[in-house]
């Protein structure tokens, strides 16, 4: 497993994965990418820092965040989400 984002590894695909997805958790960008969860949340937080995702909290639905175990959960966040959250 490589653990950073090289060439091969465009943030563009990790975009692209997400955005057909609708969301995904740190792991499913991981293991489907085959990288480790420090450079898949890297290149998420890219995202989330160009508006494009947002984080949804633990993936098991829960907010409490006590279990440790549940995994990040991001969205892509569409246009028209986009304009009401401005708004």
């Amino acid at each position: 497993m490589d653990d950073s984002l090289d060439e091969n590894m465009k943030l563009g695909e990790i975009r692209q994965y997400i955005k057909q997805r609708g969301d995904s958790s740190l792991d499913d960008v991981a293991t489907h990418f085959d990288i480790s969860k420090e450079a898949a949340k890297l290149a998420v937080e890219y995202w989330i820092k160009k508006g494009k995702v947002q984080e949804r909290g633990a993936a098991c639905g829960s907010s409490c965040g006590g279990c440790g175990s549940a995994s990040e959960s991001y969205q892509w966040v569409n246009e028209e989400q986009l304009i009401r959250w401005l708004s």
